[in-house]
């Protein structure tokens, strides 16, 4: 069967011409079409559920309700999911047209800086939103008399703005190259004014995408939890199954969904010895998992804490709505019991 060779390649951080060599094909054309496929399917599921679930909560916790700590955080998570989510319909044109990107170099670096912006932003938000949970758990006195909504507000911004700022590279390394043979045009990353890498930029970053996006975020979220856990075994002398039910959802949806996101660009890295084959299959699969979390975050973080059963017989408003509110003690805690009462919540 007669090969083909794959002229682009979606967010893969190399040099296009390790696939691009028109006299030498090295992808067979079966495995390239499934590879497709599979990419508009996942994309599609990603932009129908991430738009939805995410226009909902920024719907109700932006506009429905009153402004708490608690929604600034859920706001700006649902926000920076729903525009990375809405810039996928663009990707399954390229897939579709076979890798041509037809709307012009400013769009080509506008949206994809901003994909990764909102990457970032919505990574940060999950962090963010583990240490307010445990502040809330740990030491409840404290955090009601120190979060406020000037604070939520502050810190929100400064996460946009810091994550715009490390983002903002992206702007000069995706491009548009032209082929001459087929008159195709193609939005790529390049690292170099040459047709190879600058190794150093390009490690640069990718040591930068792993820490900022992954290593620090996770390792914040493991630790957050993993402190209320403790506390709560302490405070309830139980397993307390649903609250962590909860905590293994959220952890383990985030390693299992960003790792192999972030680790495969370091097997290149590192040299392993990779096939032309498996290395165009699994580069695109991992960043379909990792873009599949924009639309996972409204589920884990909205739904799963609530009794599903009872959820199946009330509006999506009301469930996000009881999700979202945060109760107003118009006293401090009096008694230990109050105390162990707001840290099962918070989980919840």
């Amino acid at each position: 069967m007669e090969e083909t060779t794959i002229p682009f390649l979606t967010f893969y951080f190399t040099d296009y011409t390790t696939y691009y060599i028109p006299e030498d094909p090295v992808i067979d054309p079966n495995t390239y079409n499934a590879v497709k496929i599979l990419n508009i399917l996942i994309y599609s599921i990603t932009f129908i559920l991430g738009v939805i679930g995410n226009g909902v909560v920024i719907w109700i916790a932006g506009f429905k309700m009153t402004k708490t700590v608690s929604n600034i955080w859920f706001l700006n998570l649902a926000i920076a999911d729903f525009v990375f989510d809405v810039f996928f319909p663009l990707q399954i044109t390229e897939w579709i047209m076979d890798g041509h990107w037809p709307f012009g170099q400013a769009m080509c670096k506008v949206i994809f800086t901003a994909l990764f912006l909102n990457m970032s932003v919505s990574t940060t938000f999950l962090m963010v939103i583990s240490i307010d949970r445990c502040t809330s758990v740990m030491c409840p006195v404290w955090s009601k008399n120190h979060k406020t909504l000037k604070m939520a507000s502050t810190v929100s911004i400064v996460i946009w703005s810091a994550c715009f700022i490390l983002s903002s590279p992206y702007l000069a390394f995706f491009d548009i190259i032209h082929d001459s043979n087929s008159n195709i045009s193609y939005c790529i990353p390049i690292y170099s004014d040459s047709d190879g890498v600058d190794e150093g930029q390009y490690k640069a970053m990718l040591i930068t995408r792993l820490v900022i996006m992954f290593i620090i975020p996770f390792s914040i979220i493991l630790i957050c939890y993993s402190l209320i856990v403790i506390r709560l075994r302490r405070r309830t002398h139980s397993k307390f199954s649903r609250p962590f039910k909860v905590i293994v959802t959220i952890v383990s949806s985030f390693f299992c969904l960003w790792f192999p996101f972030h680790l495969w660009p370091f097997l290149e890295y590192m040299n392993v010895e990779i096939s032309a084959t498996m290395d165009f299959v699994m580069s695109h699969i991992v960043y379909a998992i990792g873009f599949f979390n924009s639309c996972v975050n409204p589920m884990v973080y909205a739904f799963i804490g609530r009794d599903f059963k009872k959820s199946l017989v009330k509006s999506i408003p009301f469930l996000l709505e009881s999700t979202f509110q945060e109760k107003i003690e118009s006293a401090e805690p009096s008694s230990q019991n109050m105390v162990e009462t707001e840290e099962m919540t918070t989980i919840n």
